[in-house]
């Protein structure tokens, strides 16, 4: 787990916008897992936002670190992108969100189910914001095929403990159905 060393800044979860177009950001806390068959997940949570970014392992090479087979960010203040979508699916690509509102005694107890639950894992990462213990961004792995060509699932919760609401993404991917080009 990560303590972020940056305020916590008042969001909502109806400003997120999502895209898989390629956004440049620097993570806040990250972790990349490498699965069989040369693929790689990195996992990245930048504030009360995530970004999520699979690649082929061709070797070090400037175009397979260039092209990523799938870029996902769920953020806040990207001009170019699409309000979060309750569902969106296209070519391998699968989204499913859901924002839950809950009162602060529950915000806290799913708040600290994330973190005791994804702590020590090597495929998650979570992060807490000083000031508020129930501030959360974290991602994790939930499933992996086991080869390039299984599907990949990750989830990810948002907390925003100022309007009560818990942002939650389940998306699957895989790779062997995208076009390569």
């Amino acid at each position: 787990m990560t303590l972020l060393d940056i305020p916590f800044v008042d969001v909502r979860g109806d400003t997120l916008r999502w895209t898989l177009a390629p956004v440049p950001c620097t993570p806040l806390a990250s972790r990349t897992v490498l699965l069989e068959g040369g693929v790689s997940v990195t996992l990245s949570v930048l504030g009360a936002s995530h970004q999520v970014v699979v690649r082929r392992d061709e070797g070090v090479t400037a175009r397979s670190a260039d092209r990523p087979l799938l870029h996902e960010t769920v953020a806040c203040g990207l001009a170019e992108a699409a309000p979060l979508a309750a569902e969106h699916s296209t070519d391998g690509y699968r989204l499913a969100s859901h924002v839950r509102e809950v009162g602060p005694d529950e915000l806290a107890a799913e708040a600290s189910r994330l973190v005791e639950g994804l702590s020590g894992r090597t495929d998650a990462v979570v992060a807490h914001f000083p000031g508020d213990p129930h501030a959360v961004t974290a991602l994790a792995l939930d499933g992996v095929g086991g080869t390039s060509a299984g599907e990949i699932t990750w989830r990810t919760w948002h907390t925003y403990p100022q309007t009560g609401e818990i942002v939650a993404t389940t998306t699957s991917y895989r790779p062997e159905e995208v076009a390569r080009v």
